[in-house]
């Protein structure tokens, strides 16, 4: 495959997959007394969802209603300091994600974290999306989970590559929210030659991760099991070349799998 053609299967192959992602995802829109109560929470005022031309003083926002409890709404939120006027690309978001009274807006659970954005990881206004499958570790403990989608150009000749980060949550006590995985789903790596190379024998390895309680128990939460499944990027079909799972037993205190898995590459 000459270089252009490879580079247009490696894009064709990101495309396809944010489109598909993007069809799969339902809006998750917040109502706008929500994002009114959370703001004057967090000493801000006047919020108003962010848009792709008005991003405003957020970047970015999605609430869900809890499946367990409509009176309780679940939000993530990457909000800016007042004062912090940097490009996209060069900011210090802070993330929140919690759960709401659905009526008041009070904050009832949170965890909050922050990151620098760089030339591999910008948030825009479609960067967050809540998942609250029916991850029920215990009796009593159900997590979700934040999917974060990175709008960062990256790198224009790369060896490797990650988005859709899912950090999943559970309750802590005293208002608070903890994670217990945190893992990006979409990686791919070259094997051989490079994408932006016109020397034949190019190889890469494309891996979408996705999660399914297992029937085991291990301190007390129900073991996860994670699926990978692996392509070249330009199989037309999207069937997988391979499927490769393993069991995540919880320590007590997290999911033991990296952020950028490895479990899923070839020998």
């Amino acid at each position: 495959m000459d270089r252009d053609r490879r580079l247009c299967a490696w894009t064709c192959c990101l495309l396809l997959g944010l489109a598909s992602q993007a069809q799969a995802r339902e809006a998750q829109p917040c109502a706008p007394h929500l994002l009114d109560a959370v703001a004057r929470q967090l000493g801000h005022s006047g919020w108003v969802e962010p848009t792709y031309d008005v991003p405003g003083p957020f970047p970015a926002v999605a609430c869900k209603p809890w499946p367990d409890d409509r009176g309780q709404t679940v939000i993530a939120m990457a909000y800016l300091d007042p004062g912090d006027t940097a490009v996209e690309g060069e900011r210090h978001p802070h993330l929140l994600l919690a759960k709401v009274d659905s009526r008041s807006g009070k904050l009832l659970e949170r965890h909050d974290s922050e990151f620098e954005e760089d030339a591999a990881v910008a948030v825009g206004s479609d960067s967050l999306w809540l998942d609250t499958a029916r991850y029920r570790l215990s009796p009593t403990v159900r997590a979700f989970g934040v999917v974060f989608h990175s709008v960062a150009r990256g790198a224009s000749c790369p060896d490797a590559g990650f988005d859709n980060l899912l950090t999943l949550v559970v309750p802590a006590g005293d208002g608070k929210l903890r994670p217990v995985l945190s893992t990006y789903l979409d990686q791919w790596r070259t094997l051989k030659g490079s994408v932006c190379s016109a020397e034949p024998g190019f190889e890469q390895e494309v891996s979408q991760l996705t999660l399914a309680l297992g029937p085991g128990r291990t301190n007390g939460f129900a073991d996860l099991i994670v699926t990978s499944r692996v392509g070249d990027g330009e199989t037309e079909d999207g069937k997988p070349l391979r499927t490769v799972k393993r069991t995540l037993r919880y320590d007590g205190r997290r999911y033991p799998l990296e952020e950028y898995s490895d479990f899923w590459h070839r020998p």
